[in-house]
């Protein structure tokens, strides 16, 4: 009877194991598509979440003196640490990064933060955006 008791919790244990990863991945997945709707949302959430670091524009206020690294100029994707990829940089936004970049995960909701995503992707170059989703 013991014995069937461990398989059982063994059972459950992987089983919600292997269900949170599902769930964790897929959150990671961005739901939101590409599109100018949602690249203005996202500029809404980022005026007055993210300008105090990375400024209006993007460029980051360099020229502010920080304790630490510099902000990352989000408009230039070859200097960002962290990854590039909508999933790296969700995660980047939500989670923050291991030295400067605080967590947004209590601030923002998921949602918020893919608009955000969709948003400093079209900062970039316009060789590096993703195609936009409408026509």
């Amino acid at each position: 009877m013991r014995g069937r008791r461990i398989l059982v919790v063994s059972v459950l244990m992987i089983t919600t194991s292997a269900a949170g990863q599902q769930t964790k991945s897929a959150a990671r997945k961005n739901p939101v598509p590409y599109s100018r709707k949602s690249i203005a949302a996202g500029k809404d959430v980022y005026l007055r979440n993210c300008t105090e670091c990375h400024d209006a524009d993007g460029r980051s206020l360099s020229g502010r003196d920080f304790t630490a690294t510099p902000p990352t100029d989000l408009t230039d994707p070859e200097a960002w640490k962290n990854g590039t990829a909508e999933e790296q940089v969700f995660t980047s936004i939500r989670e923050g990064t291991k030295k400067d970049m605080p967590p947004y995960k209590g601030k923002l909701q998921d949602e918020h933060i893919w608009h955000v995503v969709n948003f400093v992707r079209s900062l970039w170059p316009e060789a590096q955006r993703p195609k936009l989703a409408e026509p």
